[in-house]
């Protein structure tokens, strides 16, 4: 009796040691690196109010609370041969006029959508010039904030950014 007792004593911890085939890798859940860019024309005018709003999850973009969302705007680009080279700026962005009106690009953001918007002490912005207002090129780039910390990569610097998100890998940190 003694050893069928000790039997059934040892068998759960026997049960419980044992280890099967490792089974398929999984995701990393939000420790896995996720980066992206998404670059959208826009206007900003009188019927949307100066203001644009791209919400994330219409877009198929995922972005965690966590994440760090940047956005460039491009209003300036070099010829090059092979084609043009974007210049971009991240917001804000300030455009000062001779006399003293100050014209913002701007932006606000949740993880659920990015509103970018034009602000300053314009009284009428619908007398900027179309050039200020109408296909107007942004880049919007979610990040993980802790690549943004750990890389201190000079977010106002777009080429900084790009050649830090392709070198970085959070399991090799």
């Amino acid at each position: 009796m003694k050893r069928i007792l000790a039997v059934l004593l040892a068998l759960p911890l026997v049960f419980i040691s044992c280890e099967g085939d490792q089974g398929p890798p999984g995701e990393n859940g939000q420790d896995a690196f996720i980066g992206l860019t998404y670059d959208f024309f826009i206007d900003l005018n009188e019927q949307n109010n100066f203001s644009y709003t791209l919400p994330f999850g219409e877009e198929g973009i995922e972005v965690y609370e966590s994440d760090a969302v940047l956005v460039y705007h491009s209003s300036e680009f070099y010829e090059d041969p092979e084609g043009d080279i974007n210049v971009w700026k991240l917001l804000p962005q300030s455009v000062y006029f001779t006399n003293g009106d100050i014209l913002e690009y701007n932006y606000d953001h949740t993880f659920e959508e990015v509103r970018i918007f034009l602000d300053g002490n314009i009284a009428d912005l619908g007398t900027l010039d179309t050039g200020y207002t109408h296909d107007q090129l942004f880049r919007v780039v979610v990040a993980p904030s802790d690549f943004i910390a750990e890389s201190k990569v000079d977010v106002s610097d777009y080429q900084a950014v790009v050649r830090e998100l392709k070198s970085y890998n959070p399991d090799h940190q």
